[in-house]
């Protein structure tokens, strides 16, 4: 468990430091206006070497993401086991594209392919997990992700749209092995 410091300070509200295994010190100081500041300190911990204040949404927002309510990383092994099989592909719509100016559910490209588009990149914005309504332009990026082999399926559907794809069968999840 992490050791932490806990300090009043008179007029001014509380501090909390603590001993990073990195051998660096972080000291939080919550002000009794709600503000947050934010040192972090090396080793000789007499200058920090940044700092930051937060308003006390801001600290609540960074707290939430450090906590991890916004995000938990796979587990090692289980992302291996995720990525074994998988890849994901950036696909740009180039002029005259098949994708272009098609909805995502006018290709049918799940049903086609086995993959899915799970974000596309225009000019400099991220629409993330797009609807089959979604329009894909000329200049937009797709984000697709499937197995090894749907990817080459999908790029051949890109790249030579007048050759017919045959549907992509329904996966079904690797059978358990019964050692």
């Amino acid at each position: 468990m992490v050791e932490v410091k806990e300090t009043d300070l008179p007029a001014i509200g509380k501090k909390f430091t603590i001993e990073a295994e990195s051998g660096e010190t972080v000291v939080v100081v919550v002000r009794l206006n709600g503000e947050r500041e934010l040192y972090r300190f090396t080793e000789d911990k007499e200058i920090p070497i940044s700092e930051t204040t937060f308003t006390e949404d801001e600290a609540r927002t960074v707290g939430s993401i450090l906590a991890g309510s916004y995000f938990q990383p796979v587990q090692e092994p289980t992302t291996e086991l995720l990525l074994k099989d998988m890849t994901m592909e950036w696909v740009k719509v180039e002029p005259g594209s098949v994708l272009e100016d098609k909805t995502i559910g006018e290709l049918a490209v799940r049903r086609k392919t086995g993959v899915s588009i799970i974000s596309i990149l225009r000019k400099g914005k991220v629409i993330p997990n797009p609807l089959a309504k979604h329009i894909m332009h000329r200049g937009d990026t797709i984000i697709v992700v499937g197995r090894n082999e749907k990817i080459k399926a999908f790029l051949s559907m890109v790249e030579n749209p007048n050759v017919e794809t045959s549907e992509a069968p329904d996966e079904q999840p690797p059978e358990e092995s019964k050692d």
